[in-house]
């Protein structure tokens, strides 16, 4: 994908917003808050091999795949980016991207903080990146036991995996502590309006 991408067809600005963080600090439940304030916002959804969680639907939230779908489109250099976390695989498909910008328009979603700054390197300088911050680690924690899907194991290391998570914040061009939801997304959304208007 060329790094002209962001420009469109007639010089109209098209920008990509990537919200991220730790594991359990609110990106998903962020993002839809966000999109229910903003129905002008593009959705890419990105591709996993985990299984679908709650009301998550094939296609909305996730394009959910079995491993060999996954390793053909990895082997057929579809993705954009990929990678492995806790087991599963995540990737962004180069067709989602392209179809979820088109002239002069916007998209969102969520990924890590590696997905992030490999989209960036691709994309181009329309890519913007939010990280969310938990207000502690104790309160990340509660927030991961209140999922009640991991073992005490698995917890265990998703706190190690935070912990270097939040060590690269800083390769973000915004980050924002997660109190509350709404407030978080009202906070993304007025900036994301501002970089839209050249503020």
């Amino acid at each position: 994908m060329p790094r002209g991408f962001c420009a469109g067809k007639m010089a109209k600005r098209r920008y990509l917003f990537v919200v991220s963080g730790p594991s359990a600090v609110g990106k998903s439940s962020v993002v839809e808050e966000i999109f229910k304030r903003d129905a002008s916002l593009k959705r890419i959804v990105t591709c996993t091999t985990r299984s679908p969680r709650g009301a998550e639907q094939h296609g909305v939230h996730y394009f959910f795949m079995d491993r060999e779908e996954f390793a053909i489109h990895r082997e057929n250099g579809d993705f954009i980016e990929f990678s492995e976390v806790y087991g599963n695989s995540y990737g962004v498909l180069f067709s989602s991207v392209s179809e979820g910008i088109n002239d002069g328009e916007t998209a969102l979603f969520s990924i890590n903080w590696e997905g992030f700054l490999k989209i960036k390197r691709a994309v181009g300088d329309c890519v913007y990146g939010f990280f969310l911050l938990p207000p502690s680690m104790e309160e990340l924690k509660l927030r991961m036991k209140k999922r009640n899907t991991d073992s005490p194991e698995i917890m265990a290391h998703r706190l190690e995996v935070a912990r270097n998570d939040l060590d690269h914040s800083g390769e973000f061009d915004f980050c924002l502590m997660n109190k509350s939801i709404e407030e978080t997304a009202e906070n993304i959304l007025k900036q994301m309006n501002a970089i839209r208007q050249n503020v």
